[in-house]
């Protein structure tokens, strides 16, 4: 019997984010040298609806599914980590440029 090979073809891009609940628009107000995020976000921070439209958020501006994005700490904190199953470095790179382009405080 042969064995398969596992290619694992996925990376993980790590966020760190600080949110700001109940703001009057979301937004991306920095994105540091670290690539650390400052994002407002529109909803209360009650029952999962900041995390909830948090996740939204990104989704659609890296035009992702939500089933790459996952909040793996800070679930009831403003501090967030925030990861995101990539397929390539280059990929990577992509995204967080698309992140800097909505960047309110360029």
């Amino acid at each position: 019997m042969s064995k398969k090979t596992i290619v694992n073809t996925t990376t993980n891009l790590i966020l760190n984010i600080h949110v700001r609940p109940n703001a009057k628009i979301n937004a991306i107000r920095e994105i540091n040298s670290n690539n650390d995020i400052r994002i407002d976000i529109a909803a209360d921070a009650q029952d999962g609806k900041a995390n909830h439209e948090l996740i939204n958020y990104i989704k659609n501006i890296l035009k992702i599914s939500s089933n790459q994005l996952e909040i793996i700490h800070g679930h009831k904190q403003r501090d967030k980590i925030l990861r995101i199953l990539t397929t390539t470095n280059e990929n990577q790179n992509d995204l967080i440029e698309r992140l800097r382009n909505e960047t309110i405080s360029k």
